[in-house]
């Protein structure tokens, strides 16, 4: 791998989903700095026949699961082989581009994880909602899990709609935030990409009628504005991050959003409604509380980012 070269780990469960991730792919990162990895878990039985692995004595025909086992291989070679073409045919070299398959070990999501944390990737690329479509909105079973435990490294979530079309970066002043830029800088393709930083001031609500004078406008205004002055350095410091790895600086534009109730709401809407389509946010924000692994703004984006795609820097 090349100096500079980026490492990604792409979670292939053989749904319709891991198709689409090669035009996301196309479309965001830099093909002649990327390193892949398409890795895939084989399953030990069909998911329906999950139940008898607690009752041996009632496991279907032993013959009928290594045929079922051997066909399944089989398919998944032949797919990672087709997905391995078509990458290569967007331009990312085929010496890039690796195919590792292994049995289940302790399960298909810790299996996933204890490779994520040890492959010494840059990211983790899962599709949203895997095998069986359970919908945009919805997390799959092995996407929800890496999601709440892969604390370590950065991870794409990847919507059935994640389209190019930009990229915001949800800031504030942590180091959470400049860690995300920072990752972004390294990823993309600079001379594709929009880049939009956005910071959302929450307004103040008194939820209790006959209240509401305790917060006068004016006060309520003058924080606004304060918190609005205070990124302004973090958007500075941002901008100059993503300049230097070659992103030109007319690509890249600020935005506070001011007096809304739900900051992930507010980021998400921007996203749909300017065609974003990815949304990079640091795991933890400003609060660093120790007992969650995940900030309550990154917790509500993995559930409202839907079709889009949403990368969660460590």
């Amino acid at each position: 791998m090349e100096l500079g070269c980026c490492k990604v780990l792409i979670a292939v469960d053989g749904s319709e989903q891991t198709q689409r991730l090669v035009d996301y792919l196309s479309g965001i990162i830099s093909v002649q700095q990327t390193e892949l990895v398409l890795f895939h878990v084989m399953p030990k039985a069909p998911e329906s026949f999950r139940d008898w692995e607690r009752e041996p004595s009632s496991l279907p025909n032993s013959d009928l699961l290594r045929k079922w086992d051997s066909e399944r291989e089989r398919l998944v070679r032949d797919l990672m082989r087709d997905i391995r073409r078509q990458l290569t045919g967007i331009g990312i070299p085929e010496y890039s581009i690796m195919i590792s398959i292994q049995k289940e070990k302790e399960g298909i999501a810790r299996d996933l994880l204890l490779e994520a944390q040890r492959g010494g990737y840059d990211a983790i690329l899962v599709g949203r909602s895997g095998f069986g479509g359970a919908g945009a909105q919805v997390l799959g079973s092995v996407a929800a899990k890496t999601a709440a435990k892969l604390c370590t490294v950065n991870l794409w979530l990847v919507g059935d709609n994640a389209g190019s079309g930009g990229v915001i970066i949800a800031m504030d002043t942590s180091e959470a935030a400049m860690r995300a830029v920072d990752h972004v800088s390294k990823m993309i393709n600079a001379s594709k990409t929009a880049i939009r930083l956005v910071h959302v001031v929450r307004g103040i609500t008194v939820s209790w009628t006959g209240k509401e004078k305790i917060f006068p406008e004016e006060y309520r205004q003058r924080l606004i504005e304060e918190a609005e002055n205070q990124i302004i350095p973090a958007f500075d410091a941002a901008i100059r991050i993503l300049v230097s790895s070659g992103i030109e600086r007319e690509k890249i534009s600020t935005k506070v959003i001011s007096g809304v109730t739900s900051r992930a709401g507010a980021i998400f809407e921007e996203a749909l409604r300017e065609g974003y389509g990815t949304v990079v946010v640091g795991r933890k924000g400003l609060s660093k509380v120790a007992e969650f692994d995940m900030g309550r703004v990154t917790g509500k984006l993995i559930q409202l980012a839907g079709g889009i795609a949403l990368w969660v820097v460590a």
